[in-house]
């Protein structure tokens, strides 16, 4: 079971109703919401703590914790007594779900094997759940038909996806197809993934990179089949996906012999891990600036070595554009920022929005890929009885 979140600017058509662009859906194949189910105005309500004064006058720690503990409970005390009372009238009432603790909400509920309390939860409180990560407001649907509303019915006003450290730090400042907000330039750059990756054409063109991908992927198995080594499916899957897509869009093999960068390897590995760690300043926004995880620092040396690894592509791939050596994405994208589009959706495009483009693909499209063939691989094996049609 997969969730993935996004952010909402109105959860009905009547944006008099609901005044918070902070609500997150969670959406699954057996996950769903019904936006007309959701009554509940929510407004987003945080106190800055500003201490980069204090720290540099040298308090010390057991005062800074105290300070903490003071806004803490002022917190509390405005959002218990003043804020509450002051809105009582006006609010609806939300789907059902646990109570919240106090600061870190809900977060303690999702344990460590997330999907499968959210499931759990969902037998408990219904195919509609509120949950309050941190101070996020959530909304979790738990039916593929009420999803099914958020995808289709009302998916204009749930295109947005929430900020997160990744996305600002690494993405471009939301500069990238994934984390843009809905708009004529989101379209514009959805509408050349489409046009020179995944219509029926580019699909065509590019049938042969992955023919002879599969065909390698095949005669690795066929090696480690001669041993009693026990074979590492999902990391064979990797390379073979990730070097498909390194063809189609920078032109060269990322893994194996013959093409392809161990350092560019190296770093798809990291951001792909940093991209699945939980960051605690995603959903306290107030623990932001202390970076507690070290992740934001993380975020921010990996994206210097992703930008200065994609500059010197461009570079390289400027200087042989209009060669019959340059057929992939990239050659494209660069014919596109020297001479637009011309349909009005947007001229061209810069440098930045190449390299966010480039990225997301990148990231989006190696281990989701191999991820999905390796979980169907596990279920075929875990029913034998279908293993045995196929």
């Amino acid at each position: 079971m997969i969730f993935t979140v996004w952010r909402t600017k109105s959860l009905l058509q009547s944006p008099s109703l609901y005044t918070s662009t902070h609500i997150h859906v969670l959406l699954s194949k057996n996950i769903n919401v019904c936006p007309s189910l959701i009554h509940e105005k929510i407004e987003n309500r945080l106190i800055m703590i500003n201490m980069a004064e204090d720290l540099q006058l040298g308090i010390t720690p057991t005062t800074t914790i105290f300070a903490l503990l003071v806004a803490l409970a002022i917190y509390l005390i405005i959002d218990k007594l003043i804020i509450k009372r002051k809105n009582h009238v006006d609010r609806l009432p939300l789907p059902p779900g646990p109570k919240p603790w106090p600061i870190i909400g809900n977060l303690p509920h999702l344990g460590s094997v997330p999907h499968s309390s959210l499931a759990e939860m969902a037998r408990k409180y219904g195919p509609l759940m509120h949950l309050k990560l941190g101070s996020v407001h959530v909304v979790v649907a738990a039916s593929a038909s009420v999803a099914s509303q958020f995808l289709k019915t009302h998916d204009a006003n749930f295109a947005y996806r929430p900020p997160n450290a990744g996305a600002k730090y690494v993405g471009y400042n939301y500069q990238d197809l994934v984390f843009a907000p809905y708009s004529p330039r989101w379209r514009f750059l959805r509408k050349i993934c489409y046009s020179h990756l995944f219509s029926p054409k580019a699909l065509d063109n590019f049938h042969h990179i992955r023919q002879e991908e599969v065909t390698v992927l095949a005669e690795a198995l066929a090696r480690s089949s001669d041993g009693k080594v026990a074979v590492k499916i999902g990391d064979l899957l990797t390379v073979c996906v990730t070097n498909a897509l390194g063809r189609v869009m920078l032109g060269f093999r990322v893994f194996g012999e013959g093409g392809g960068s161990e350092e560019f390897k190296q770093m798809v590995v990291e951001l792909m891990a940093l991209s699945g760690e939980f960051n605690i300043g995603d959903f306290i926004p107030w623990l932001e600036w202390l970076d507690l995880q070290g992740l934001v620092a993380k975020l921010k040396k990996i994206h210097i070595r992703f930008d200065d690894f994609l500059n010197k592509i461009i570079e390289e791939h400027q200087s042989g554009c209009g060669t019959e050596s340059h057929k992939d994405l990239l050659s494209i994208l660069i014919g596109l920022k020297r001479d637009g589009n011309g349909d009005g959706e947007g001229d061209s495009l810069d440098d930045i929005e190449i390299k966010a483009l480039l990225l997301n693909l990148i990231t989006a499209g190696t281990d989701t890929s191999s991820s999905t063939i390796e979980w169907a691989l596990a279920e075929l094996i875990r029913h034998p009885h279908i293993l045995a049609r196929a």
